[in-house]
């Protein structure tokens, strides 16, 4: 948290920006909305902007460090004998705790997502390579190898990606309703019965 009344002030015209943006997207739709129109509503500059965000796109994905540092420390502190699979299936419980929390505001970012290009692009060449490098990194740690010369961390990484991604859209097609710890438990349950099933033949 922000412990010096600089650190506050910058704090709170993230915040702002975030909140502007946010609010003309929803009512703009995310293609219609220019930087300038969100600084304008947030009583900021172009240039206060930037120093805060890279892009219109960055903005909409504010919430992506907060997000990294929960599933980063979530994976640190499971306890040291539990199975790496096991261990990332709980620590990811802590991502769909998030989803949970702010439902509609990943519902409505997620629908953006599905109907805009430049936020498409933007997750494939932005978000899923941080979101790769959080995990690879952190299952890494764990195992106490480097992903340099051990497919294990890259593996698991993209195992953990891939169940997020199946969970988020079977969600997104019920609307947000579907219980999203039953499908976090849904998915490892099929991977875990798939790899039972490699092990049999």
């Amino acid at each position: 948290m922000p412990t010096t009344l600089r650190e506050r002030k910058k704090q709170e015209m993230r915040e702002r920006l975030v909140e502007s943006a946010l609010e003309l997207f929803n009512e703009h739709g995310f293609d219609a909305v220019t930087i300038d129109q969100i600084v304008a509503k947030a009583d900021a500059s172009p240039r206060t902007f930037f120093r805060y965000f890279g892009s219109k796109e960055a903005v909409l994905f504010a919430d992506q460090d907060e997000m990294l540092t929960l599933v980063r420390v979530a994976i640190a502190v499971r306890p040291p004998t539990e199975p790496p699979l096991t261990a990332l299936r709980n620590a990811l419980a802590a991502i769909v705790d998030h989803y949970a929390s702010h439902r509609e505001a990943h519902l409505r970012r997620a629908r953006m997502a599905e109907s805009g290009a430049a936020i498409a692009a933007y997750q494939q060449a932005v978000l899923i390579p941080q979101w790769e490098g959080a995990l690879t990194d952190a299952v890494g740690e764990r195992l106490g190898v480097s992903p340099d010369n051990d497919l294990r961390p890259r593996l698991l990484a993209g195992v953990a990606l891939a169940a997020l991604y199946a969970i988020g859209r079977v969600w997104m097609a019920s609307g947000g309703v579907a219980d999203l710890d039953t499908l976090l438990q849904q998915a490892f349950d099929g991977l875990a019965a798939a790899v039972g099933e490699e092990r049999a033949l």
